[in-house]
């Protein structure tokens, strides 16, 4: 299983039945900051929703767990080649590691922690009146903005179809009335001069600008 799931999917990877041992074992992970409960929320209201995600919090627990503990053997003979699904893994860990300094998220973004109503990431579960829709980062204020922040890693620079890909999240969004929305890239290794000139983003925040 790849990045976060919810109660329902861990249950059915594992081949258990949802209860209350399974809940308690997450909830004792969670106790010990091992994994992270991310609820989404309703955006009227901003009030938290029961619906929520479990996600790893520990970037070297994920990359031990994902890497190291399965081929220990061809580590320890020095066997060991980039797995193919590297860039997907440091994908992972990248957004991880965004989402854990979500204070500097504000700094950058020039946000008061104290106009913030809620942030996480966000996902909206399909209904007969809108489509299923899940943003990487999304923090809303009170002023009835939402900042959507997409995070990505790259080995190669980030190109124009990052756009098409966020407009469709927007457009999804089952969004109130009179709010705005201010699309940002978190990204690493730089973006092509098409992103930039796109004039699409209210922010484009290299990695970078997190160690400063």
């Amino acid at each position: 299983m790849e990045g976060s799931a919810t109660l329902e999917q861990i249950c059915s990877a594992l081949n258990l039945e949802k209860g209350g041992t399974i809940s308690e074992y997450l909830e004792d992970l969670v106790e010990t900051s091992y994994i992270v409960r991310d609820h989404t929320w309703n955006i009227k209201d901003g009030k938290e929703s029961n619906l929520c995600k479990f996600r790893l919090k520990d970037n070297y627990l994920r990359f031990y767990l994902k890497y190291i503990e399965p081929k220990r053997t061809q580590i320890e003979k020095n066997r060991v080649v980039v797995p193919p699904s590297w860039t997907t893994v440091m994908g992972l860990q990248f957004e991880n590691l965004v989402l854990n300094n979500f204070h500097r998220d504000y700094e950058l973004l020039g946000i008061d922690p104290g106009e913030v109503i809620y942030d996480n990431p966000y996902f909206q579960r399909p209904t007969k009146t809108h489509s299923g829709c899940q943003v990487d980062y999304m923090i809303q204020t009170r002023f009835n903005t939402l900042y959507i922040c997409e995070i990505k890693f790259s080995k190669e620079k980030i190109g124009l179809s990052v756009v098409k890909e966020i407009k469709q999240k927007i457009d999804r969004l089952a969004t109130p009335k009179k709010f705005s929305i201010h699309p940002v890239l978190i990204h690493v290794n730089g973006v092509t001069d098409e992103v930039i000139e796109s004039d699409f983003f209210a922010k484009i925040i290299d990695f970078s600008q997190f160690l400063n």
